[in-house]
């Protein structure tokens, strides 16, 4: 028996045990042979055949010597590759989080694999569009395992490639010396993309027709992704769900650390990074995750981000070239600003019980807004703060209600909406608007769920942050592992409307062909430019066209606080190169 049978007839009577009455499938790909299962899934009440593939690891372990440095490509597979269990997950930064996706996963620093849905049996010759799927989690947690793909890729007919990286210190850490490099995990990210340029061709794909899509710190991935000019050719077009690479939340501004050394008692041995190296994965972890995100490394990213698209340095011109060809996808929901009350304001306002609390006006004018400006404006004096201060207050309180605290719960969400997801989403679609060369689409999505991805308080009726990955990725279709099987028709009616537009623009990068979304939406979604700045609402009830989303509150974020932001400190004018104001940069 050669080797190859032999491998399929384990995995045979491996899945048999695992599923029941499916099948496997072995393909060769240019890194070797791969073996996966194939069953038949019912979605949207009708049978799809699907082929999936688990766990096909792109790059070596990161463990040992390998832990902080850029991933190293994977050795081509000397045998048929299993790729029909379960995949390992990086290690977050924090046990939580560990905790929080145990149920799914079991974690590993030799993590750094991907799962492949493709929505046929192999039995025709095809080329699909292909969807290459980046999670959120702040970039300190998130697993591959808890996005399954069959919805999106049979209702969508496309191929959807999900791709772990590390996360937190393992991904995101930086030194002052250089010793530790940080964007590991955005290394990571590039790598599983040109692994799937390279091997996609295998299981029926398009090399040549990719659209890279993320989610929260997902979507803020896929613009610093596309920010990247190493990664031309690999993809086409982008999605960002609520998430920007502009937010302040997704660069940090200087090295990170110096603090994690210290604290794991590594600040005095003659080689700290070697120090770090010497601890287990489970000793790195620590409690404090406000550090870990992508850096200005002068390497993956050549500027910050706002440097990039708005300016016109020819040292960059590579990377805003490249960010300029793309289509572009992108959008918020109207409460994305909740997960502050599950992530941020109980930690600040000493309470965990979002329902109930009644906030003030002394704490929203004494320690909400004040946080906002720190965390995102970082005025360099008290006289800037202190306006900053008033203009936020005046600008966000319901002065007919000044005092009353549901009132003032709605302003905290919408200032949080604002800073945190609808400023950086606007701020991105003006961005690549201007450069004139690919299509840009903008989107809200205000539905309210049946069942909240994250803890929701019970006032918020909308859309809360995550809320949309159940929509886009088909689960009230399907009986899926991630369906809450309680979905209402409206919701089928949505995720049929989402899936397709989705879908759509990854085969096309037009959102409206080729297939009809209308007959589920009702609506035709125009292009974004500078003049019309019109965008695609989605509802329960369907989706209504929009223009100049949240006008009045975006040119405050877009125009008068940087105007503010730069009185404080005198800019220098230097040719072929401008000057953006620190705010939403970093922490």
């Amino acid at each position: 028996m050669s080797v190859d049978r032999f491998c399929e007839t384990m995995c045979i009577a491996t899945i048999a045990v695992m599923f029941g009455c499916v099948a496997c499938i072995t393909i060769k790909t240019p890194v070797g042979a791969i073996s996966g299962i194939q069953e038949t899934l019912t979605v949207d009440g009708r049978p799809y055949r699907m082929s999936t593939f688990l766990g096909i690891p792109f790059a070596e372990s990161t463990a040992g010597e390998n832990r902080f440095k850029k991933p190293i490509t994977k050795a081509p597979f000397l045998s048929t590759f299993d790729a029909t269990k379960n995949p390992m997950a990086c290690f977050p930064s924090h046990l939580g989080g560990e905790i929080k996706y145990g149920k799914y996963v079991n974690f590993s620093e030799d993590c750094l694999n991907l799962n492949v849905f493709v929505p046929h049996s192999f039995e025709k010759n095809v080329s699909l569009p292909v969807m290459i799927w980046i999670y959120g989690g702040s970039f300190v947690e998130g697993a591959t395992a808890i996005f399954p793909g069959e919805g999106i890729s049979a209702f969508g007919d496309v191929i959807v490639v999900t791709v772990s990286y590390r996360l937190g210190m393992f991904g995101f850490i930086q030194s002052a010396d250089g010793k530790l490099p940080g964007n590991l995990g955005l290394w990571d990210q590039h790598l599983g993309i040109k692994w799937v340029h390279d091997n996609i061709q295998a299981f029926t794909g398009n090399p040549n027709d990719v659209t890279v899509f993320g989610e929260s710190a997902g979507g803020a991935s896929v613009i610093f992704q596309s920010l990247y000019p190493g990664n031309r050719g690999f993809f086409q077009r982008v999605i960002a769900q609520s998430g920007s690479a502009l937010a302040y939340w997704a660069v940090h501004a200087t090295p990170n650390a110096e603090p994690l050394i210290a604290k794991k008692g590594c600040e005095r041995a003659p080689d700290p990074v070697k120090c770090l190296r010497a601890l287990t994965p489970r000793q790195l972890q620590d409690d404090d995750t406000s550090a870990w995100q992508p850096v200005i490394d002068r390497d993956f990213l050549l500027a910050s981000p706002q440097e990039i698209i708005f300016g016109n340095s020819s040292h960059t011109q590579n990377a805003r070239n490249f960010f300029a060809s793309l289509d572009l996808m992108t959008g918020a929901n109207n409460f994305d600003g909740a997960v502050y009350f599950r992530d941020v304001w109980p930690f600040i306002f000493k309470t965990t019980d979002m329902n109930t609390f009644n906030l003030t006006r002394g704490q929203f004018t004494g320690i909400a807004i004040p946080s906002i400006i720190a965390d995102a404006i970082k005025p360099k004096n008290h006289n800037i703060a202190s306006i900053m201060g008033k203009l936020l207050d005046f600008e966000y309180t319901d002065w007919q209600l000044p005092n009353d605290s549901a009132t003032l719960l709605f302003s905290l969400t919408n200032m949080s909406n604002d800073v945190g997801f609808f400023y950086p989403v606007v701020s991105t679609v003006k961005g690549h608007s201007s450069l004139r060369k690919g299509k840009t689409y903008l989107y809200e999505l205000s539905a309210v769920p049946t069942t909240h991805t994250l803890q929701t308080p019970n006032w918020i009726q909308g859309s809360n942050h995550a809320d949309d990955i159940q929509y886009v990725f088909g689960y009230p279709l399907y009986a899926g592992p991630r369906s809450t099987g309680n979905y209402t028709e409206e919701e089928r009616r949505l995720a049929r409307g989402m899936v397709t537009m989705w879908t759509n623009f990854a085969k096309s990068g037009d959102p409206n062909q080729p297939e009809d979304a209308r007959r589920f939406t009702n609506a035709t979604w125009a292009e974004y430019d500078l003049n019309s700045q019109s965008f695609l609402h989605f509802t329960n009830q369907g989706a209504l066209p929009g223009s100049r989303f949240e006008a009045r509150r975006m040119q405050l974020w877009l125009d008068l606080i940087p105007t503010i932001a730069l009185m404080e400190t005198p800019q220098a004018h230097g040719t072929g190169t401008v000057h953006v104001p620190e705010i939403i940069i970093g922490k």
